[in-house]
């Protein structure tokens, strides 16, 4: 416990450092410039892309293959945007860094969206005029 304490008043401390080391090195502008866009960049991941996140885990779960792993696909999205909308330059780049593709495997087999299963058609002649029942 005193460890989590010490984590959490450290990671501010180390985002203030590094944020006045950056700025002396490359200028407090472009340091406040980066700082508001990335910004709203997790504002913006976090308002247009809930829905799109939120079907991805829908269809994990229809398609029967839900686990920690897809789950933590879709967390590490949002976690990535609000490391982004929190200023600093440390969480950025964590963030930056959980949005690259990593944890799914390029070579898995592409879903063509098939389903299995039995069917039979049944016809039946339709005269002109008469409409089909539902």
């Amino acid at each position: 416990m005193p460890y989590l304490l010490l984590a959490l008043l450290a990671y501010p401390a180390a985002e203030i450092v590094v944020m006045v080391l950056t700025a002396k090195a490359i200028g407090t502008g472009w340091v406040l410039g980066w700082i508001v866009l990335t910004a709203l960049a997790g504002v913006l991941m976090l308002r247009h892309h809930r829905l799109a996140v939120g079907w991805s885990l829908v269809s994990d779960l229809r398609a029967g293959k839900l686990s920690v792993r897809s789950l933590f696909w879709v967390a590490r999205y949002y976690i990535a945007a609000l490391l982004l909308l929190l200023p600093g330059l440390i969480g950025d780049l964590a963030g930056l860094l959980l949005l690259l593709p990593w944890g799914r495997s390029p070579d898995a087999p592409a879903i063509d969206g098939a389903i299995d299963g039995e069917y039979r058609r049944i016809e039946q002649p339709v005269e002109p005029g008469q409409r089909l029942k539902r």
